[in-house]
């Protein structure tokens, strides 16, 4: 599938990857690994920026189009799901299944980030909080440590060396 600006390629594949290309052939493509099955679809947003995925591992992933960070899981069918694409606006995914279901999913960067606060019971350190989160460093901070001490922790600060 092409990116809307016609400038790169994405292609799924039985090897349970996407790639990303260069649509006039130079350079090494971008890997997107993850996938514990086949990949069926990949297709790019609109802005070019993202890329959803449809697998046989019953998952659909929203990946950054370079390859940096981490995808986002779409999970909860029960059957492979063998197509995904972006809305128009980019702020929601719908996917199907063969478990003859389709689903449409919230991936606004408010609800990316509502993901990722409920996602897991390890604590983002603030820098991490700062960069996925959007949140200022005093929000960030208070986050962290409110975090760790909810879990009966002692929140860590790694020294700075300094310049």
């Amino acid at each position: 599938m092409f990116s809307a600006d016609g400038q790169r390629v994405v292609t799924a594949s039985l090897d349970k990857t996407a790639r990303v290309w260069n649509a006039d052939g130079s350079g090494t493509p971008v890997v997107l690994r993850g996938h514990e099955d086949v990949v069926r679809s990949a297709v790019f947003s609109a802005d070019c920026r993202r890329i959803v995925t449809a697998s046989s591992d019953r998952t659909a992933r929203v990946w950054n189009a370079d390859g940096s960070g981490t995808p986002v899981v779409l999970s909860g069918h029960e059957a492979e799901v063998y197509s995904a694409v972006f809305s128009a606006d980019g702020q929601r995914v719908v996917t199907a299944s063969f478990d003859k279901t389709a689903r449409v999913w919230a991936i606004s960067a408010q609800a990316l980030q509502q993901s990722l606060r409920a996602a897991t019971t390890d604590c983002l350190s603030p820098e991490m909080r700062r960069t996925y989160l959007d949140e200022s460093d005093e929000a960030a901070r208070k986050g962290y440590e409110l975090c760790e001490r909810s879990y009966g922790r002692t929140p860590f600060y790694p020294e700075v060396d300094p310049p």
